[in-house]
């Protein structure tokens, strides 16, 4: 592994236990609209940005159901669920990951497809928003993941070079993202397992963030 002079996270399935929250959310949406959406449906689709997941969930669907109207009902249900539970629970070792990024002086960077209204707020209610020198958001860059984009931004944000920064990623989409950014990256995999081809470019497949050495 390279030196590494700055640590970049995605949030969602990373940080906090929020996806299969999501998935439940948007299938429960379909069965509203009439549209029965199963896990090999939508885990493909993790991590895209919200222009790219409707229209490939438009693919999925009759041509005679509204899209955006599905992905609005179900983006409702799932801010209703992390209001009334406050935050979605922190990923097992989040808080030890942090300290550690911290105690070694590394900037930190999250670099996170859901906009950032709901990306200040997660952090601040979650109490680790202190640890991050930047943000960027999903709503603040042209191309989204696995577009190399977010990370390029991150990396700037934090005045690091992309090939000296440590990526974690949960999903294919976003751990091919950062590889694009020339980033050394690591998948801690939530819901969708890094395929043959994805592993062998990682430096390192975890299960779990307590098992992330650097």
């Amino acid at each position: 592994m390279r030196d590494i002079h700055a640590v970049i996270l995605d949030m969602d399935g990373l940080m906090f236990d929020t996806e299969q929250l999501s998935l439940s959310t948007l299938q429960q949406a379909g069965g509203r609209f009439g549209v029965e959406l199963t896990d090999a449906d939508l885990l493909p689709l993790r991590g895209l940005p919200v222009p790219a997941f409707c229209a490939a969930l438009a693919a999925l669907v009759p041509p005679e159901v509204d899209v955006q109207a599905l992905w609005s009902t179900a983006k409702k249900a799932f801010a209703d669920v992390l209001h009334r539970d406050i935050v979605a629970p922190k990923k097992p070792g989040l808080d030890l990951f942090l300290q550690r990024v911290k105690a070694r002086n590394l900037p930190l960077a999250l670099a996170s497809s859901t906009k950032r209204a709901t990306v200040e707020w997660m952090l601040e209610h979650a109490g680790v928003r202190d640890y991050f020198t930047a943000l960027v958001c999903g709503d603040e860059v042209a191309h989204g993941k696995p577009a190399p984009d977010i990370f390029l931004a991150a990396a700037r944000a934090l005045g690091a070079d992309p090939a000296h920064c440590l990526a974690l990623e949960d999903a294919p989409h976003g751990a091919a993202a950062a590889l694009a950014a020339g980033m050394m990256t690591i998948m801690v995999p939530d819901l969708t397992q890094p395929d043959e081809a994805l592993a062998a470019r990682l430096t390192a497949v975890c299960p779990s963030l307590l098992d992330v050495r650097f």
